[in-house]
C-alpha cells in the first residue's frame, strides 16, 4: 500500500487555493470545478460545500446512498491539526522571510530543538487553521 493524495477540507476553496499556490509556488495540477484541486502529487483541496450543493439536485448515478449517508453522518465539530504537514525546503531563512512577506498566514517565529539533532523550523496557519512546519538548513 503506498500513500496517494492528502486531502485537506477547505472551507473556502479559492481562498485554499490561492493559499497553496502561494505556498508551494506552484500551480494546480488538476481541478473539478470548485470541488477539488490537487498540487502535484502532494496535496489536494476538497470543498465539500460543493457535494451539499448537487446531492438531490442532480441524477442520481452521481452518487450512491452509502455516500449520501457517510456524508451526512454527524461527526461533530471538525479537529484540524490532528495531522500537521512537514515541508523541507533549501533555505529556511529564505522561505521564512518570503511567506511573512506574502501575508497569506499566520507565521510563528523561528523555533529551534535539539533533542537527537539541531532542527529549525516554523509553522504558518492555512486559512482552515491547520499548522504546516516547515523546515530546512538554517544559516
Amino acid at each position: 500500500m503506498v500513500l496517494g493524495t492528502t486531502y485537506i477540507f477547505a472551507n473556502d476553496i479559492r481562498k485554499s487555493v490561492d493559499f497553496y499556490r502561494q505556498l508551494l509556488q506552484e500551480e494546480p495540477y488538476k481541478e473539478n470545478e470548485d470541488r477539488w484541486v490537487q498540487f502535484g502529487n502532494k496535496i489536494a483541496l476538497y470543498n465539500k460545500s460543493y457535494d451539499a450543493r448537487i446531492i438531490g439536485k442532480e441524477p442520481d448515478e452521481r452518487f450512491n446512498q452509502a455516500y449520501i449517508d457517510d456524508f451526512y453522518k454527524d461527526t461533530g465539530e471538525p479537529k484540524n491539526n490532528l495531522v500537521v504537514f512537514n515541508f523541507e525546503v533549501e533555505d529556511l531563512k529564505a522561505e521564512y522571510e518570503r511567506l511573512k512577506a506574502l501575508n497569506i498566514g499566520e507565521v510563528s517565529e523561528l523555533m529551534y530543538v535539539n533533542v537527537h539533532m539541531p532542527y529549525w523550523y516554523f509553522n504558518i496557519i492555512d486559512p482552515d487553521g491547520n499548522t504546516l512546519e516547515i523546515t530546512g538548513r538554517y544559516q
